[in-house]
C-alpha cells in the first residue's frame, strides 16, 4: 500500500467520520429511550455525567470538558456556547477517528472486517470506556446505569458502520478505475 493511498484513505474517512458522527448523534436519543425502557436508571443515575443526553445535553462529557477549560481559564461560558463547543468536539472526534480508521483500512483491508462495527466497538472502548473515565469526565462503565452503557456503545457501533459504509462509497466514487 502506498503512502498516497493511506493518506487518501485517511482523508476520505475523515469525511466519512463526520457522517458517522452525525448518525451517532441521531441514534442516541432513540437508543436511550429503548434501553431505559428495559433497564430504567434511578433518578440519581440520570444525573450522572453522560447518562442523560435527552434531558441534560449540557451534562455530557464534552460539555463538561468545555466547562472545565472555561473554569480553568477564568472565562464565563453560556449553556449555548458550551453546547456549540460540544458539537465541535463531537464532530472533530468523528473526523479524527474516521481518518485513523481509514488510514488503517487503506494500509490493511482486513482492518475493515465487519463493515466497521468491530471498529465502532473499539472506538467505544478507547473513548467512553477508558479515556473519558480516566480523565474523570465520566464514571467507568461499571459505575454508570446499564442503559447509558448500552446506548453509548450502540451509538458507537452505528458510528463505525456508517463511517465504514460511507468510506467504501466515497472510495468507489473517487477511484481512478
Amino acid at each position: 500500500m502506498s503512502r498516497n493511498e493511506i493518506v487518501k484513505g485517511a482523508l476520505i474517512s475523515a469525511v466519512a467520520g463526520l457522517v458517522g458522527a452525525y448518525v451517532k448523534a441521531q441514534v442516541e436519543p432513540p437508543l436511550q429511550r429503548l434501553t431505559e425502557h428495559y433497564f430504567p436508571p434511578t433518578p440519581a443515575q440520570k444525573k450522572m455525567i453522560g447518562a442523560d443526553p435527552i434531558g441534560r445535553q449540557d451534562h455530557m462529557p464534552p460539555a463538561e470538558m468545555v466547562q472545565a477549560a472555561a473554569d480553568a481559564t477564568g472565562h464565563d461560558i453560556s449553556k449555548k456556547e458550551k453546547l456549540e463547543a460540544q458539537q465541535v468536539i463531537h464532530y472533530a472526534m468523528g473526523a479524527a477517528l474516521g481518518a485513523a480508521y481509514g488510514a488503517l483500512a487503506a494500509a490493511n483491508p482486513r482492518m475493515a472486517w465487519g463493515a466497521g462495527v468491530p471498529a465502532g466497538a473499539v472506538m467505544y472502548g478507547l473513548t467512553h470506556a477508558t479515556a473519558v473515565p480516566a480523565t474523570g469526565f465520566q464514571a467507568w462503565p461499571w459505575q454508570l446505569p446499564l442503559a447509558a452503557v448500552l446506548w453509548e456503545a450502540g451509538s458507537h457501533l452505528a458510528f463505525g458502520l456508517t463511517t465504514d459504509l460511507t468510506r467504501r462509497g466515497l472510495t468507489t466514487v473517487t477511484s481512478d478505475d
